[in-house]
């Protein structure tokens, strides 16, 4: 990369976002990464004069609002965010509690926001930027036994596709990352399960849950290569809206898309109907 640019990256103690960093710094970028507890980051990773590791709890505004100030103080601005910061949650819709919900909606996706909301009047004054928001293919396509991970991806969806027309005339530039599976520790370490088992979802949501387990540590996506993707993404004049990582998450989308084209065409008539008749 030409230039240094002041990255700004949330939940980069694990997986793809320690990964990205990783990436940064041996592109001689300058990284700010937020995690629950910095003292436990990667001790050989933090020794770099690159990196700055911060303990930052994302659920609390005002920690969220002084931190960011603190780090445009410090070095003059914030180039790029990426909001990685999330965690899985496997169980049927009906087993999940109202707190178990509550808490992944709190750091999948009003974390994201969160962190977002402060960041814009920094990239707004510079008039520049770039705002990379982690979704999943589970963000577009569903997956029962995963209903309530899904509802947080879509909604991360939503509002950074709005946030794409809101920014882009101000010289701000979004892209929604879309992975499928990677060999992180998603499937261990950062995936919970809900409390209640119910039986008549032994089928779905239970079968998800095994399939999960099985799939723990053969994912076939390489996080080293999507961190690299992620990173040069930024350089590109137009940079997508969103970006598929992975053979199986384009397999999911192709096919999700032509469901939903298939189902709109075949209620096109009662679709076309519902509307005043002009004669």
């Amino acid at each position: 990369m030409k230039n240094n640019k002041i990255w700004l990256i949330t939940g980069a103690s694990q997986g793809l976002g320690l990964a990205t960093v990783k990436y940064l710094l041996s592109r001689q970028q300058t990284v700010i990464a937020t995690t629950r507890n910095a003292d436990a980051f990667d001790s050989t990773v933090r020794t770099n004069p690159l990196l700055e590791v911060i303990s930052l709890d994302l659920t609390i505004e005002t920690a969220v609002k002084d931190a960011v100030a603190n780090i445009a103080a410090k070095y003059g601005g914030i180039d790029m965010l990426i909001n990685n910061a999330g965690y899985g949650f496997a169980g049927a819709i009906e087993e999940a509690t109202e707190d178990e919900v509550a808490k992944v909606m709190a750091v999948n996706l009003e974390a994201s926001m969160r962190m977002t909301r402060n960041v814009l009047p920094v990239m707004r004054k510079a008039g520049r930027g770039h705002i990379i928001n982690l979704s999943s293919i589970q963000g577009l396509a569903s997956t029962p036994g995963f209903g309530i991970y899904n509802a947080a991806k879509y909604a991360v969806e939503g509002f950074s596709e709005a946030l794409y027309h809101e920014v882009k005339e101000l010289g701000i530039k979004v892209t929604i990352i879309e992975p499928g599976a990677f060999r992180t520790n998603f499937l261990d370490s950062s995936l919970a399960v809900a409390q209640t088992t119910i039986a008549d979802y032994e089928a779905t949501a239970g079968n998800f849950k095994n399939v999960l387990k099985a799939n723990n540590g053969i994912q076939p996506g390489d996080p080293d290569k999507a961190a690299k993707v992620i990173v040069e993404v930024t350089n590109m004049d137009d940079p997508p809206l969103r970006l598929l990582l992975g053979a199986d998450a384009y397999k999911r989308a192709i096919k999700k898309l032509g469901d939903v084209e298939a189902e709109i065409e075949r209620m096109k008539t009662i679709t076309l109907s519902t509307g005043f008749n002009n004669n």
